[in-house]
């Protein structure tokens, strides 16, 4: 199947950066902040990140047992960072002059990892795209209405746009459109089934995600579908079935870069988050939002060498794994390949560990960090455990080790 690489990969960067990250608000400031007309457009006449270095951000995210990259060819302000032929508010205008996403496509496709585009269905500079979700109503209350012509040119630039995404730069993997709003329901707003013809025509082994649409139950199935921020007591469901799934996230609390954001996730979150995901056969997509001058936040890249660490020693418990058919203990998340069942310990444990349904299942267990083993309690403590009840003790367990429990 075409998820198969998907599925195995299980973790995945993203990167939010764009003339946004000049005003350092985020990538809602065009929305949330009351600009006068034309003054954040001018960004793009200050855009020149001297520090980009495309090829530092693939390093840090292949060491980190990240897989994929998803990076935001334009959000929803308009802004192109990438050469569209359509318009000229685009990253090749700017004193920089060169194309972002060309620069990071090669990069990270020299490092190993599958290519991702996030675009955005929404245009907030265009005259064709109205909805209460936008500057106008928030600073305004109103929302316009496009006349037949002004909708017919915005639908037009945003298939033009990612027919150019879909022929420029190589094979493409993963196309995560962002956002349908939920007052556009019941409408098919962007022309869902011209675009998804003409991607897959381009690109017929690409993964669609599930945001040409509000209600996922009324349409046509989509290759992956994705919960935002969140970490999934189960793997979703569409018509009644199970769905390939991944939830994005930030390290902080915002997806572009905002000055003063210090709030940033602890290492043993991140990694909880992770065999979170995968422990119900989801993908984490973890975000990172640049500088304006290309560099990355202090913060953000010791999150990411501390990932890279955790990953070196853990990462077997990621890659290529999924759910595992055993329930965990208090405390304890499951992964599972094979064989070979995960315990990602998300809580100390107080002393020795019971495990459900692992009674005469197991030939050993390991800790990763350093192959120490653990030991199997069979001669007391067991008297009041179900008879399918395996008690095991390890001392020092941290929040972030994973125990490997070979089983027979």
């Amino acid at each position: 199947m075409k998820t198969d690489w998907f599925t195995s990969a299980r973790f995945g960067m993203f990167i939010h950066w764009g003339i946004y990250s000049i005003p350092a608000k985020g990538e809602w400031s065009y929305a949330n902040d009351p600009w006068n007309p034309g003054e954040y457009e001018d960004f793009a006449k200050k855009f020149d990140p001297e520090n980009f270095d495309p090829e530092k951000w693939a390093n840090l995210a292949k060491a980190a047992g990240m897989k994929y990259v998803v990076f935001t060819t334009k959000h929803h302000d308009g802004f192109c960072m990438f050469d569209s032929h359509y318009t000229d508010y685009k990253v090749t205008n700017t004193p920089f002059g060169k194309d972002v996403t060309k620069m990071v496509v090669d990069a990270f496709r020299k490092a190993g990892l599958k290519i991702g585009f996030y675009h955005s269905l929404p245009d907030w500079t265009h005259p064709g795209y109205a909805d209460p979700e936008s500057p106008e109503f928030y600073h305004r209350k109103v929302v316009h209405t496009p006349t037949a012509e002004e909708y017919r040119s915005f639908l037009d630039y945003l298939y033009s746009n990612v027919e150019q995404l879909m022929t420029g730069y190589g094979r493409i993997d993963l196309l995560f459109f962002d956002y349908t709003s939920k007052y556009k329901d019941e409408v098919d707003y962007f022309e869902r089934e011209r675009l998804l013809e003409m991607i897959y025509r381009h690109q017929p082994d690409i993964l669609v995600n599930d945001r040409l649409a509000f209600s996922k139950d009324k349409v046509c199935d989509f290759d992956y579908y994705t919960p935002e921020i969140t970490v999934m007591n189960q793997a979703p469901q569409v018509k009644g079935k199970p769905v390939v799934w991944e939830s994005c996230a930030t390290m902080n609390d915002n997806w572009g870069y905002v000055a003063g954001d210090e709030n940033y996730k602890s290492l043993t979150t991140l990694v909880s988050g992770l065999l979170g995901c995968v422990s119900q056969n989801g993908n984490l997509l973890l975000n990172i939002g640049p500088m304006a001058d290309g560099t990355l936040p202090e913060k953000t890249v010791e999150r990411l060498n501390g990932l890279a660490e955790w990953f070196r020693l853990n990462g077997e418990a990621v890659t290529g794994c999924g759910k595992s058919e055993f329930t965990p203990p208090f405390g304890i998340c499951y992964t599972q390949k094979g064989k070979s069942l995960y315990a990602g310990v998300l809580v100390p444990p107080m002393g020795d560990i019971i495990l459900p349904q692992l009674k005469g299942k197991v030939k050993k267990v390991t800790l990763l960090r350093d192959d120490s083993a653990s030991m199997l309690i069979d001669f007391w403590g067991f008297e009041l455990l179900k008879s399918d009840e395996l008690r095991i003790r390890h001392p020092g367990l941290q929040t972030g080790d994973v125990l490997k429990i070979e089983l027979v």
